[in-house]
């Protein structure tokens, strides 16, 4: 055998001992420094988005929210690698920076973003939850909570927590976004203060649709969620 053969065996060895390195998710009981870390890193690019996309991103005519905002990917993101404590890790720190924006009352943004994203990682959270907990009374066979299984049933999942996010959005916008942005009140003007709530509670579904598949793409169809999820 000449040496250009043995080169060759040899790369394609590395190549096959590549393949079979452990996922991220095998080492139990030693994830929680990198789910943190992983949040903590998609939570900073949350801010960046903040900061460097979406002031330059067009506004919807007559409501002045943007057509697309992209701060809410890393942190759905983190959640479909990191589970559940990096997911809300991510959250709170792509939301905390959102008060540093040069915008009219950044707190309040701050909270409705923050109610906004937070359906799409509670609700598949507490899917599995629930799950375990019923399987456990044979009502139901149990789903493991883990990436994998998210991948599974992300569509009905997501379809759910954007109806969930819809209604909370629509409370909260009638009961504070609104009277705090425009100064109409249910008791000032009823009709129009419906009519804007439903207005922006209504946009979630487009933003919430973008919230949910964009991190799907990133994550799924490449192998960054079965390299690196810890779940």
């Amino acid at each position: 055998m000449d040496s250009t053969e043995k080169q060759t065996e040899s790369i394609e060895s590395k190549l096959e001992q590549s393949e079979d390195l452990p996922e991220m998710k095998e080492f139990k009981g030693k994830t929680l420094l990198v789910e943190l870390t992983g949040g903590a890193i998609l939570g900073g690019m949350s801010v960046v988005f903040a900061f460097l996309v979406n002031p330059y991103m067009p506004t919807v005519p007559l409501m002045g929210i943007k057509i697309i905002d992209f701060i809410a990917i890393p942190m759905i993101l983190a959640f479909i690698v990191f589970g559940i404590r990096g997911g809300l890790l991510a959250t709170t720190i792509g939301c905390l920076f959102i008060l540093l924006l040069p915008e009219y009352l950044p707190w309040v943004g701050m909270l409705a973003k923050f109610s906004a994203t937070i359906p799409m990682i509670i609700v598949p959270w507490l899917f599995f939850k629930t799950n375990k907990f019923t399987s456990k009374i044979r009502i139901i066979n149990l789903i493991e909570e883990s990436s994998e299984n998210l991948l599974k049933y992300y569509p009905f999942l997501m379809t759910l927590a954007v109806l969930i996010r819809l209604l909370l959005m629509f409370t909260l916008n009638l009961v504070a976004f609104v009277p705090l942005y425009s100064g109409i009140t249910l008791s000032v003007d009823p009709k129009m203060a419906l009519i804007l709530a439903a207005g922006y509670a209504l946009w979630n579904i487009v933003q919430g649709t973008v919230d949910a598949y964009l991190p799907y793409l990133i994550a799924y169809p490449t192998r960054l969620a079965k390299t690196f999820s810890t779940w």
